[in-house]
Formats: C-alpha cells, structure tokens, sequence
C-alpha cells in the first residue's frame, strides 16, 4: 500500500507539472526583440522576472550589458508601469510577457521561459533589485567567468546576496533615483549571518533539490545578514544564479537553487537593492495585492512604521569596496585557480 501511495502522488506530482509548464508555455506573448536566440559556448544571458520595475530596469540592463552579457530577457509579469517602454529602448534584450500570478508559478515563468528563448551557453537569473559581480573581474568578466567554469567542468555557480543601505533616512532615500541611490547606498554589514553547510538536512527546508549536485568547494548557505538585524527576516542570501544551460539539469528547481549541476570554486555577489528607493510603499502594495508567501514584506513594514524618518542602523556598518573585500571577509569564496585564471589579461 505504501509503494502505491508513493506511486500515485509522484504521478500527481508529474501531471500537475506538465500542466503547469503547458499553461506557461501557452500563456507567453513576446512583446520584443527575438524570440530564439542561440548562445555560444561561453555566452551569457541575463533572465530577469519582472513586474512594475521602471525605477530599476534602465540601470539594470546597462550594468548587465557592460559585464558582457550576450543577451537579457525580461518575463514581465503584467506591469503597468514603464518598465516594457523601457527595456524595450534597448539592444539585445528580449520583453516577453506573461501575467501568471509569480507566487504560483516564480521557477517555471523564468526557467521554462529561458528555455523557449535560449539554446545553449550560460543563463544568469538576477532580480530586478540585484546587481551582478565578478569577483576580481574587469570590465566584461562575465565571458571570460564562464570559459573558466567551462574549463573545470562546472555546470553552476552559486551567488550570495549582499544587502547594501544608505546612513541617509527613508524619506532621503526614497526620492534619488537607482543610479543616484547605487551611489549613494554605500555600506553593507556582515553581523548576523549564519552559515550553514551545502548539504545540510536540518536547517535547510529545501535540501531535497540539492540533494545530487556536487559541491567540492566550501560553499555554504548564508542566513539573515542586515535584514535580520534591522528586520528579524530569516531570508536566505545564497542562489544558484549562474546555471549552464544543458539538458539533464533543471535550471530553477526552487527559486534559490537549481538541481543535477556541478558547483564551482568561486561564488559571485549579487549587490541586492532591496531596501532602496520606496521600498516600504513597494511593500504595502504587495502585501495589499499578497505576491509573496513569505512575510518578509510585513515584517519591513512593521519595523520601519507609517512615518519617513525611519533610519537603517545595524552594529557594525562597512564600507562597499568591492567583491574583492568579501572574499577576505569569507562572505565570498575565490579558489587560487580561478584567481589566476580571471586575472589573466
């Protein structure tokens, strides 16, 4: 009986997953740009989920293009600002839209849409509030990050977010716009993170995605940091951001982590804008319209109050330097290897 049981809720499981990859297949109207792109070996795609991104997109797709990024697409998810206007200003960007509701559908609107759009190379997943870096890279590192994973054999790399804040009061904050605020947010704090091991069966609710990559390198799970500190979130930092985009490996299993990869020796910085511009407005609005599951955006708001003069404060503020700073720091890992891989001219 059990063996029958077992049976039958993994059929369920597998019907209601080619259900839902037909609904999204179906539901996805391109707005611009190519619908096929095909991806060199080392080339790199940005994916992003979006929705009401305006303030961000702009600024976003050109730091991505000036990494090298060989392509972006953004799946947007039914804004009614300008963020389409927008990036569809841009070259070499693709504006699918799909309207799903993300709490239901997050992985598959950016992992099966990425797949309809790319054959081959390396896809990069980053929010509309992250930034991505390479650590010691220069210029367009993001080509010559991937060669090296190729070499080794790696099919992924993990990422950690990394929370920067401004000294400056909410009412100050919220009215720069993103490139001011990139500027102007210019401290980070590395207080209040728990590190957890790769594999760990316990405090990682998701472990079961993970449960086959392999993991030679010391990478871990990272907990809480600043939005702990200031919020109580217990928010995880770490994502498989960079996934090579191969048959056989689920590129987005869970929304932090992809299953069936090799992960590397080196991890990447997603400098994470979370708590920028109006921030406690966007999250009023989600919880209004209940995007998310989590509480995370209560619990901000609940913190900060209904007034502006709210200030992040946490015990031990550090300046923004780099990625190079984290590694020192453990917040980031670096192999000697790929150090002398990536420096090379």
């Amino acid at each position: 009986m059990v063996f029958v049981k077992r049976l039958r809720d993994a059929l369920l499981r597998r019907f209601y997953r080619l259900r839902a990859e037909s609904t999204v297949r179906r539901t996805g109207r391109v707005l611009h740009g190519p619908s096929r792109v095909m991806l060199g070996a080392s080339d790199c795609a940005v994916v992003s989920l979006m929705k009401d991104a305006a303030w961000f997109v702009g600024p976003f797709i050109r730091h991505h293009q000036a990494l090298g990024a060989a392509h972006i697409l953004i799946v947007d998810n039914g804004s009614a600002d300008d963020t389409v206007a927008i990036a569809s200003g841009f070259d070499n960007v693709t504006v699918i839209r799909n309207t799903l509701p993300a709490r239901s559908y997050e992985c598959l609107l950016r992992s099966l849409t990425a797949r309809q759009v790319f054959r081959g190379g390396w896809l990069l997943f980053v929010d509309s509030d992250e930034l991505f870096e390479v650590p010691f890279g220069k210029g367009a590192a993001l080509p010559r990050l991937t060669a090296y994973l190729d070499a080794q054999g790696y099919t992924a790399m993990a990422s950690q977010m990394l929370d920067l804040f401004s000294a400056d009061d909410y009412a100050t904050t919220r009215a720069l716009d993103y490139e001011a605020t990139i500027s102007a947010f210019d401290r980070y704090s590395l207080s209040e993170i728990t590190k957890v091991p790769y594999h760990d069966r316990e405090v990682i609710g998701f472990n079961w995605f993970v449960r086959e990559n392999r993991c030679e390198a010391a990478v871990q799970w990272l907990i809480g940091g600043l939005r702990h500190e200031v919020f109580g979130e217990d928010c995880v930092l770490t994502k498989h951001s960079l996934v090579r985009n191969l048959p056989g490996i689920e590129l987005m299993s869970h929304p932090h982590c992809a299953s069936g990869v090799v992960l590397a020796d080196v991890t990447g910085l997603l400098r994470h804008y979370k708590l920028a511009g109006d921030y406690l407005d966007r999250d009023r609005r989600n919880i209004l319209r209940g995007v998310w599951d989590h509480a995370e955006d209560a619990r901000r708001v609940a913190v900060a109050g209904a007034g502006t003069d709210f200030t992040i404060s946490v015990s031990d503020p550090r300046p923004w330097r780099g990625p190079q700073d984290l590694v020192a720091q453990g917040f980031l890992i670096a192999s000697e290897r790929y150090q002398r891989f990536i420096r090379q001219e």
